[in-house]
């Protein structure tokens, strides 16, 4: 179970809402997880998630990587080639569950993907953006 910290923000509300979203969406996998056998539900959220991270990947990577250009973030190469190798990996995984179903093996890597790809690259890429955010805000005037 992975619980929202201060060490995950960015600097932007809109991506971090986003993590905490991803965030969310893996503690209830793990939860799942717990269960060897899957029912009707827990099926139609692993729809859900793949519809999710598909969504997620989409928006939230070319928000992200905009967002880094725009305020010069010298993580946003570093960036761009984790998202690429996670589309690799996610295009992967929905590939297997379309030809093999729902294997447990195939939700475990998932899972596994998922909380790396959070503590590496969520921790340690991203969050480099919250001092180029910081940089570029004005800061505000008080009157004495």
């Amino acid at each position: 179970m992975i619980v929202w910290h201060e060490k995950f923000a960015t600097g932007s509300s809109t991506l971090d809402q986003q993590h905490r979203m991803l965030i969310n969406n893996l503690n209830h996998l793990e939860w799942m997880l717990a269960d060897a056998n899957l029912n009707r539900e827990e099926c139609e959220f692993l729809i859900h998630l793949i519809n999710f991270l598909e969504s997620y990947a989409e928006k939230h990577f070319q928000c992200e990587e905009q967002c880094m250009e725009s305020h010069r973030c010298p993580a946003q190469g570093k960036n761009k080639q984790a998202h690429a190798l996670f589309l690799t990996f996610f295009n992967r995984f929905k590939e297997r569950c379309r030809t093999e179903g729902f294997r447990p093996d195939a939700i475990r890597d998932l899972h596994k993907t998922l909380s790396m790809w959070i503590q590496e690259h969520i921790v340690l890429v991203d969050t480099q953006l919250k001092p180029c955010i910081a940089a570029t805000v004005e800061p505000v005037l008080t009157a004495h």
